[in-house]
């Protein structure tokens, strides 16, 4: 078979499949499917039984995430996982939260607040940093707000903010809350927040 025949075979196969460009390049229609198929490894990484409930679908760039789980922190997880990709430009979060029995709330159970929270009460939680990287802090509907560093006061000084760190969704306002050495903090920080909203809707957690 010649590789033009070959060729006209394999995208009457894309049409007869289903399989649409939708206005897209065929260079940005593999793309997206590629960001798909990394998103939906990094589901199974996090989750090994994985979330089969879950539907991962890319165009332009945008993740649409679609479906049901469990709770509020798989949705923010699941969300968190997009973004870590390379190549997602957004996330759209439309995943449903499965509502407990008797009325019980799927929320996130709520721990005591931290010092970010209770400068921010609209913080549903702030997850512990991992090595080296941001902590995620959510609102109470369980969406990723902002990303959140803690640096002593003596190292932005010397370095600046340059090397505060990555976050995996684009970046719309910083805020900074220092924060006074004492009795069992010896040295002075600035907790460094990282907003992923607009400056308005984070106005609304004060």
């Amino acid at each position: 078979m010649s590789l033009r025949r070959l060729a006209a075979v394999f995208l009457l196969g894309l049409v007869l499949g289903g399989c649409s460009l939708a206005g897209r390049t065929f260079g940005r229609y593999y793309d997206d499917r590629t960001i798909t198929g990394s998103v939906k490894r990094g589901l199974v990484g996090e989750h090994p039984r994985g979330l089969p409930r879950v539907a991962v679908d890319t165009y332009e760039g945008t993740v649409y995430l679609s479906g049901e789980v469990e709770t509020a922190t798989q949705k923010s997880e699941a969300e968190a996982a997009a973004w870590r990709v390379e190549g997602v430009e957004q996330v759209i979060n439309d995943l449903r939260v499965r509502a407990g029995d008797a009325g019980v709330s799927a929320l996130p159970r709520m721990s005591a607040a931290g010092p970010l929270q209770t400068r921010l009460p609209g913080l549903r939680r702030v997850d512990p940093a991992p090595p080296g990287e941001g902590a995620l802090a959510y609102d109470r509907a369980g969406a990723i707000v902002a990303t959140v560093y803690v640096r002593p006061l003596r190292e932005i000084g010397e370095n600046g903010f340059e090397d505060i760190g990555s976050t995996a969704q684009p970046i719309t306002h910083v805020s900074l809350f220092p924060a006074l050495p004492s009795a069992i903090q010896p040295e002075a920080l600035v907790t460094i927040v990282l907003w992923h909203i607009s400056p308005a809707a984070a106005a609304l957690l004060k």
